[in-house]
């Protein structure tokens, strides 16, 4: 297949924006997976930025230094990422500020991103071999506040490296206990891109009719499809405490699958003995029961990642523990 770009619309860079909220950034989709950039020029000027950091005495000063070292030239990767994540301008600097050690540690533990490249590439024409119809996008990498370890533009997959900056040497002290749980190391970077392109072929979902079941199977059949190409699941944490009791989060889902109280299954911290974002988990194991049970593997990807129905999916898979 040819290359094929669609530019749908030209980013508006003004500082005001910035803080006040952003335009939709131009979009490019390709049919190669050589055609997809990884961008990693957002990091290096955040470790320049930090360095500055240690003349900023307060959040307002802080805040400034951001803004004109890594806001301000930052990519259109970074814009739609202060967008979706940042909430404002300060939140990063108040981040920074309370997490002095973890963030220092980063230019150490994440110096060596560039490399990643290749397993990311090599991902990409994984995915193309099991799916034909795949498509690829721009992959920009940079630092964020602890909140998202990924997520998309359109189609532009963003991933916030912080969130794979916890090696052996990281500090650890500061962390709360969600992001001790959560942080990981850079071998886990190739698995989130990969889960992040899964959202770019998936079907959005109708947001304001989209139900827990819809909202498990995008993410946790992201998930799957991602672990086919990889060898490895994001949510690996999750599954080693869920899968001895499957039937017990089946029944506790089954009985919220129809209605749109998202907060015990996506997004959540977590309770005591009870792990966030077990509804990745669930969605994972019913696309996993669709393939398993199909003998036509790479139709039973693209009804994974296409399927409109729900429902029909669930029951499609035969999933019941």
């Amino acid at each position: 297949m040819g290359d094929s770009v669609r530019l749908v619309v030209q980013p508006l860079l003004a500082c005001s924006l910035l803080l006040a909220g952003l335009p939709t950034m131009a979009v490019a989709q390709y049919e190669s997976p050589d055609s997809a950039r990884i961008e990693t020029a957002d990091v290096g000027r955040f470790f320049e930025a930090v360095r500055a950091l240690r003349g900023a005495p307060t959040l307002r000063d802080s805040a400034r230094v951001l803004f004109e070292r890594y806001y301000s030239p930052g990519s259109d990767g970074l814009l739609d990422f202060i967008e979706r994540r940042f909430g404002s301008a300060f939140q990063l600097a108040g981040k920074i500020r309370h997490r002095p050690a973890y963030y220092a540690h980063l230019p150490s533990s994440l110096g060596g991103l560039g490399v990643i490249a290749p397993r990311i590439r090599e991902g990409f024409e994984r995915f193309e071999a099991l799916w034909p119809d795949a498509v690829f996008a721009d992959v920009y990498f940079v630092i964020g506040r602890m909140n998202s370890g990924g997520t998309t533009s359109q189609d532009k997959l963003l991933i916030g490296a912080e969130m794979y900056g916890r090696d052996a040497a990281a500090p650890s002290e500061e962390l709360n206990a969600w992001e001790a749980r959560v942080l990981r190391d850079t071998s886990m970077v190739a698995t989130i891109v990969v889960h992040e392109l899964m959202h770019v072929n998936q079907v959005p979902l109708a947001g304001a009719t989209a139900t827990v079941l819809d909202q498990a199977i995008r993410e946790g059949g992201a998930d799957f499809v991602a672990e086919l190409v990889t060898g490895r699941n994001i949510n690996d944490h999750v599954h080693a405490w869920a899968n001895p009791r499957e039937r017990e989060v089946w029944q506790e889902f089954r009985a919220a699958m129809d209605g749109r109280d998202f907060g015990r299954w996506f997004g959540n911290s977590g309770e005591a003995g009870r792990p966030p974002d077990l509804g990745y988990y669930v969605g994972y194991r019913i696309a996993k029961a669709l393939y398993d049970r199909s003998p036509d593997k790479r139709r039973a990807i693209g009804e994974i990642l296409r399927g409109a129905d729900a429902p029909a999916l669930l029951a499609a898979s035969g999933y019941s523990p």
